[in-house]
């Protein structure tokens, strides 16, 4: 039997389709633990940003150097001709494309450079629930149509799964041992709008279950993906009364990518930020202690120094627990790839600037807890467990003798940039 392993990279939405090519895969190949004990490896790859681009380039260039057999497949289908370039056999599934997994790696093992590409849905389709932690996809695409954005190109078609789709797979991922759900999308927020419903219903359908696959008595938390701020200042009455719920994590990434209006306008995004400031303000009102996530582009081309200054600004003022900083990269097929980039030396400052910056803020933040006590669901071990405290915070818990999927006490003794650190309360 052939034996297939698959590499994933970028966000929680790849691995979600992952998840999907494991399932599938696995009905008639043999999935192996490792590239090395692997006949044929599929790339799921991600464009967002250049640096991560030319990550899995470098990588596919090594297996391809050692007569690797590979499938391309992801976000990097929106650049055919480079991927052609570092692999002219290997064939291309496109994230629409997803079933067609089983014969993209029969083409890879006969020489076959067939490219995949249909628009097709994927709510049928078989996937992996994993535990404790499972990735539950709720859309796949947005409305949006920013500059600086590849994935829009390599994700163009929005396609929401139903809420009744979505609570089944969350039910099954409970009763498998699941007690953190990640709801995983390119935009939450643009959820529902192809069919006829909106993120406000099926957060209310996840809350309000009464299903025959309902699972009874089982503790679990339920994490919101990424959602844009034009969509969470639209819903936002409704946002915060879902994060009231006790099955929600009190935890809101939104992406405001500029603390500039002018470079807001100039991206093209859908929002101001203003409407940024007022969600933070509208969380941090009705949650204390929620935690915000976002992102910051640095060095967009049209950023000037006062602009950049009104970024820093944002961050000292709104205090995200969570910033993601980019320095811009010109991705083909986007509008901003044809305007003239600020030199690197400026563009690399200024992300230095902006990293420090956050981290002390992120510091701060995390000292607040030292000293208190915090209910953790435990979710991960490596060296030391790990876990997710109600706000979405990572914690560290030394002296645990439990296992991955349950609660604990935990008194918080310490803190650095990514983590808590405390004593599970026996």
């Amino acid at each position: 039997m052939v034996k297939v392993h698959i590499e994933t990279y970028g966000c929680t939405l790849n691995q979600a389709d992952s998840d999907i090519m494991h399932a599938i895969l696995r009905t008639s190949h043999e999935m192996a633990p490792s590239n090395a004990h692997a006949d044929v490896v599929v790339i799921n790859t991600c464009t967002v940003k250049g640096a991560t681009e030319n990550k899995i380039f470098e990588r596919i260039r090594k297996l391809e150097t050692g007569n690797r057999k590979l499938v391309i497949a992801g976000c990097l289908a929106a650049n055919i001709p480079k991927i052609r370039k570092y692999c002219p056999r290997a064939p291309i599934v496109t994230p629409s494309s997803l079933m067609h997994i089983s014969e993209a790696v029969d083409d890879a093992l006969a020489g076959r450079p067939m490219l995949y590409s249909a628009p097709e849905s994927k709510e049928g389709l078989p996937r992996i629930l994993t535990a404790p932690i499972c990735r539950i996809p709720i859309n796949d695409g947005c409305v949006s149509s920013c500059h600086f954005c590849q994935t829009r190109l390599a994700r163009p078609f929005l396609r929401s799964y139903t809420p009744k789709t979505v609570v089944k797979w969350m039910n099954d991922a409970v009763l498998g041992g699941a007690r953190e759900i990640q709801l995983t999308s390119q935009d939450s927020g643009a959820y529902g709008l192809d069919i006829k419903t909106n993120l406000l219903t099926l957060l209310d359908a996840i809350a309000n279950d009464d299903s025959s696959g309902r699972v009874e008595g089982a503790d679990y938390l339920v994490r919101l993906g990424m959602i844009n701020p034009e969509h969470a200042k639209r819903m936002l009455p409704g946002i915060l009364d879902a994060l009231r719920g006790p099955r929600f994590y009190k935890f809101l990434h939104v992406p405001v990518q500029t603390g500039s209006e002018k470079v807001c306008r100039e991206m093209n995004r859908d929002h101001t930020v203003r409407d940024f400031y007022d969600i933070v303000g509208a969380v941090r009102g009705a949650f204390p202690e929620a935690s915000i996530a976002t992102d910051i582009i640095v060095g967009y081309p049209t950023e000037t120094e006062e602009d950049f200054e009104e970024t820093l600004e944002l961050v000292r003022r709104s205090k995200p627990e969570v910033v993601n900083v980019s320095k811009f990269s010109p991705r083909p097929g986007t509008a901003a790839k044809g305007l003239k980039e600020i030199p690197n030396l400026i563009v690399k400052r200024r992300s230095e600037v902006a990293s420090a910056l956050t981290k002390e803020i992120t510091k701060e933040r995390r000292m607040r807890y030292v000293g208190r006590r915090l209910r953790v669901l435990v979710s991960e071990k490596e060296k030391d467990f790990k876990g997710r405290a109600v706000n979405y915070h990572q914690v560290v818990v030394k002296g645990f003798s439990g296992k991955l999927g349950d609660f604990v006490d935990v008194d918080i003794y310490d803190a650095n940039l990514g983590s808590l650190f405390g004593r599970a309360v026996e």
